[in-house]
């Protein structure tokens, strides 16, 4: 089986920028336990943070979903 391997960091406070990942890619940040992905207009933004519910989850994943066509 072949793993897939997100890109990650375990430096607190570590987003990524425009360069380090593509339009839908998605980021890890282990230690401050967020989810990033850069989005169509190059921005970075969160999709997921520790603390979070389900339903604030399912809401930005949909919102992305449809940015990104």
């Amino acid at each position: 089986m072949t793993a897939i391997k997100i890109k990650r960091s375990e430096a607190p406070g570590a987003v990524p920028n425009v360069q380090q990942l593509q339009v839908g890619e998605v980021a890890l940040n282990t230690v401050d336990q967020k989810i990033y992905v850069r989005n169509s207009e190059d921005q970075i933004v969160v999709v997921a943070t520790k603390g979070q519910t389900a339903d604030e989850v399912t809401a930005k994943a949909a919102v992305m979903a449809i940015a990104l066509g």
